[in-house]
């Protein structure tokens, strides 16, 4: 027998493995090793990049390495990636529970993307095991958002002030706490006393400012936010939150500069690229906008922000295709992102898919319940669409939360008024008002609410007060002036005007509009003309005036002119349905049906489902002996948007009773005539119906109906002619 040392055996495990090609070296496992020992390298000398890259090259060969996906999580929290850092911080978690450094990294990532419940979940997971770690108190502080939140997340950090109050950041967090509890003197002194605990700090400064920027004192908001940003590096949070100020109180050539600064000393930060592009958008320079995100889409193509700025300028294009593409893509990325939702939420409604839209904004709120603007617009949406209660009780509810939100009473005073209850709407106004004493919307509100109510003398008083505060206010001049038009004091009302007029220095075109539209209800034409001219000299973007106008020039057989001014005002507004239901109207009197059909088909684009426009383009098709089943199709949705109108009804029954659906036709027409009896064209059309049918008597009575009117109308020689064949 041959006796095998152990020195032998390593000599031959080593020559086997240089047998296979050094196959040992090269086995996944000593890969794998590697690869980790290189990224723990990396990420202890913070290169995160390059630790990024090895930690990779683990998953490719153990996809569950738990090590791997906690130091990515970790690698891009640090880089300042929170997108892609989130999925593996959220792993890591699922798989080590324990883990509090993963836990409060991933909580931040969850506050940063507005979604507190979840950070407050893992920082509160964590202060039971520990109720002293600082980070989970400050993360606490920071995701309370309700008052019960704030109140509990003040006596942890009260309990907890003798080991952390030599800490700046302890008394920034309570400050924060005591602003959302609406105590202003606590929050100054802790933030006050967080900046003299330590002078160089950048949050200390970036929290005081936040503090006099909330309570006004913008100057010294300002003042605190370039200390922070002297303090910080260039590309730095700091320094785009001084951005973030400038934006905000409206110095956008300084934000500009400050982001430019950034963007040239440190072309790899980010953040800054994508607030350049948001400011080119707001001001309308789409393709600066483009520019902007070209680095960062370069970088990472799929960053969900600058892929939500891409949807909005396809969005302000009315490039709504686009836009929805765009925002589909962002929450395939990311289904729980509220921002995404909402966006897409928009894009559903410049198509006109309102259900789609509320579908959205319900996801939307799915992920960040505490999305204000989500909820605002879900409840505006119900209440358009008629499902006022489930508007009002979402309304209310938000109420309770936040008493302090004025738009949502202003809207769930909408919804009592919709709902036919003008005694809660006043209520609710009248909270509104008490928001803001000086702001003249809320007297204006109180006064439709009381005028609801059949209080005219006291809602006489609010609109006035309305006036008071603000001169040039036109909403509660025109309820003024109504009331007197009402009261037959056309007289009064023109002499109300007047008065407003000579307030503001004559010097407003709203107003002119306004003594425009009280002239032209006493007949007097040419005043009402030189009224609506003068609104168009001081505002020439007023689109209203130049459909009045027009209004004068069709009543005078002037077409030409009345088109110009509707042609006017489309440019001026171009979503604005009215100028366009007018112009389609004139060029069908004037005979150029293929402009009309042109104003109409405009309109449905902005509104699919705008029922003027689809009824008269229905008619248009079907009388011309176009397409029937576009016209058919037209007709049914006019049908379905506006079912009670007998105009709409006696189109589709008459384009049915082309295609011999007579019965169908019958009803509808039955139900048009009944509602409209002294109409010709209806009685015409029924009469001709009933003969189809066989019902001659019925037929020989709508026929006579028909005929004996004085009413001109097209059909009147068909009429007397079927009438004759009858008789």
């Amino acid at each position: 027998m041959v006796r095998v040392t152990v020195r032998s055996a390593l000599i031959l495990v080593a020559g086997a493995c240089l047998l296979v090609g050094s196959g040992c070296a090269r086995s996944p496992e000593a890969k794998k090793a590697r690869h980790l020992e290189r990224g723990e390298k990396y990420f202890a000398r913070k290169d995160y990049k390059d630790a990024v890259i090895e930690y990779k090259n683990v998953l490719r060969l153990e996809p569950a390495n738990e090590v791997a996906i906690r130091k990515l999580g970790l690698a891009h929290y640090q880089s300042g990636e929170l997108q892609e850092a989130f999925p593996y911080l959220r792993k890591a978690a699922e798989l080590d529970p324990q883990n509090e450094d993963v836990r409060l990294k991933l909580a931040t990532v969850y506050l940063v993307a507005r979604r507190p419940d979840d950070a407050r979940t893992h920082a509160t997971n964590i202060l039971e095991r520990d109720a002293k770690n600082f980070d989970a108190l400050m993360l606490l502080a920071d995701s309370a958002t309700r008052a019960e939140d704030v109140e509990a997340a003040l006596v942890r950090l009260e309990g907890a002030r003798a080991a952390f109050a030599d800490r700046a950041q302890f008394h920034i967090a309570l400050g924060t706490l005591y602003m959302k509890k609406h105590d202003a003197p606590k929050a100054l002194e802790a933030f006050k006393e967080a900046v003299a605990r330590d002078p160089k700090s950048v949050p200390a400064h970036t929290a005081l400012a936040q503090y006099h920027a909330l309570t006004g004192d913008l100057n010294a908001a300002e003042e605190e936010l370039k200390m922070a940003a002297e303090l910080s590096p260039n590309g730095s949070p700091p320094r785009l939150q001084l951005a973030e100020f400038y934006v905000r109180t409206g110095k956008r050539e300084q934000a500009k500069a400050v982001l430019t600064a950034i963007t040239t000393k440190d072309p790899e930060y980010l953040p800054a690229w994508r607030r350049l592009a948001e400011i080119a958008l707001a001001e309308g320079r789409y393709d600066d906008s483009i520019a902007a995100l070209q680095p960062v889409l370069k970088k990472h193509p799929s960053d969900l922000e600058a892929l939500l700025v891409r949807g909005r300028i396809h969005l302000a294009k009315q490039e709504t295709a686009e836009a929805i593409a765009a925002f589909q893509r962002v929450v395939q990325l990311e289904p729980r992102l509220a921002a995404g939702h909402y966006n897409l939420a928009l894009a559903q409604l410049q198509a006109g898919n309102a259900q789609q839209a509320k579908a959205e904004l319900t996801a939307a709120l799915a992920a960040s319940p505490q999305f204000v603007d989500a909820r605002l617009m879900l409840a505006t949406l119900n209440i358009q669409s008629g499902s006022v209660q489930a508007a009002i009780e979402d309304l209310d509810n938000l109420t309770r939360s936040m008493p302090r939100l004025r738009e949502a009473y202003r809207l769930l005073g909408t919804a009592y008024m919709r709902r036919g209850d003008a005694r809660k709407a006043t209520e609710t106004y009248r909270k509104f008002a008490e928001l803001a004493p000086n702001d003249p919307q809320g007297a204006y509100l109180v006064g439709i609410g009381l005028r609801a109510e059949g209080k005219p003398a006291d809602a006489r008083k609010q609109f006035e007060s309305a006036l008071e505060k603000a001169p040039g206010f036109v909403d509660p001049l025109a309820q003024l002036v109504t009331m007197k038009l009402a009261d037959k004091d056309a007289a009064g009302a023109a002499a109300l005007v007047k008065k407003q007029l000579a307030a503001v220095n004559n010097n407003s075109g709203p107003l002119h509009q306004v003594l425009g539209e009280v002239y032209f209800a006493q007949g007097k034409r040419e005043e009402a003309e030189q009224a609506f001219l003068k609104a168009i000299e001081l505002e020439p973007r007023l689109s209203a005036s130049y459909t009045s106008l027009a209004t004068i020039y069709a009543a005078q057989n002037k077409l030409d002119a009345a088109i110009t001014k509707l042609d006017e005002a489309h440019r001026l507004a171009p979503k604005n349905l009215a100028p366009l239901m007018m112009l389609g109207q004139l060029q069908q009197q004037r005979g150029d049906l293929a402009k009309a059909q042109e104003a109409y088909t405009t309109a449905l684009a902005i509104n699919p489902r705008f029922a003027p426009a689809a009824n008269n383009l229905a008619w248009l098709i079907s009388e011309t002996d176009g397409d029937k089943e576009k016209a058919l199709q037209l007709a049914q949705t006019a049908k379905e948007a506006a079912p009670d109108d007998p105009r709409i009804s006696d189109t589709l029954a008459w384009i049915l009773y082309k295609r011999g659906v007579y019965q169908r036709a019958l009803v509808l027409l039955e139900d048009s005539a009944a509602k409209l009896p002294e109409e010709p064209t209806i009685q015409y059309h029924l009469g001709m119906t009933y003969a189809k049918i066989g019902n001659k008597d019925a037929a020989r009575k709508a026929l006579v109906a028909a005929t004996s009117t004085k009413r001109e109308f097209r059909q009147l020689a068909d009429a007397k002619r079927a009438l004759t064949e009858l008789n």
